[in-house]
């Protein structure tokens, strides 16, 4: 594919896996740059709190349902049973000139029915990111989940910097938390953990990416999200 198209993605290739395997970190790390170097120019993410993603929904206009690209590549899914991603402002009106970006077609949403759907993806367990089509415009509302989501998996599994840390990071009040573990299966960025001395969840704020599906999950309301930048140690990891 048209790594441009790809938002840069397209260059994780074969030759990127083998610099790996035999461990040329000069090749690798040249790569990498490269890789995100084109990303952050043409397409990456941010992942965003289901709160952010709502006040987002209410200031732009218009909203459609579409298929994800990243499922449809990733699992095969048909079109029709893969409306997960939504696209945003008045690029949508022209969707037809972009058929094979678009197959399926769209399915334009109120706010309301914006704002319903994607609640219901966060309760199924997929994150919300917000995408750049074209930095820096904002084109898309994306409902995440590894391994299908591309961006989770670049970023994850290879170190890229493709999809960026939100500006919350979940914490755990350890009086509240009952250790039910209610909350373990919903992490996507291997943050959260279960202690079994303790009988508390617990999370690594250097690895959380304050997407809050945990604390969405959490029938005690033990674990809240707070600013990244009001954590000294977390200002500046993105």
């Amino acid at each position: 594919p048209n790594p441009v198209v790809a938002g840069g993605m397209a260059l994780i290739d074969r030759n990127f896996v083998e610099a790996l395997d035999r461990k040329d970190h000069e090749a690798v790390a040249k790569m990498r740059h490269d890789v995100e170097q084109l990303a952050w120019t043409v397409h990456f993410g941010q992942v965003v709190t289901l709160e952010d993603t709502l006040k987002v929904i209410d200031i732009i206009y218009p909203i459609a349902l579409m298929t994800c690209a990243c499922r449809r590549s990733m699992l095969g899914l048909p079109d029709e049973d893969n409306f997960t991603c939504m696209g945003m402002g008045p690029g949508m009106y022209k969707w037809e000139r972009w058929p094979e970006t678009y197959r399926g077609g769209i399915q334009f949403l109120t706010p309301d029915e914006a704002r319903d759907a994607v609640t219901k993806m966060n309760k199924r367990g997929l994150v919300q990111t917000l995408f750049t089509f074209g930095t820096p415009y904002i084109g898309g509302i994306c409902n995440c989940d590894y391994p299908d989501c591309s961006a989770i998996r670049t970023t994850a599994d290879y170190g890229i910097q493709f999809l960026w840390k939100g500006h919350h990071v979940a914490r755990v009040d350890n009086e509240l938390c009952n250790g039910c573990a209610s909350c373990i299966h919903r992490c996507q960025f291997k943050a959260l953990s279960f202690s079994a001395t303790q009988n508390n969840a617990y999370i690594d704020p250097f690895q959380c990416f304050g997407c809050g599906l945990c604390a969405t999950e959490c029938p005690q309301d033990a674990i809240t999200m707070v600013e990244r930048t009001s954590l000294p140690a977390l200002a500046n990891v993105w």
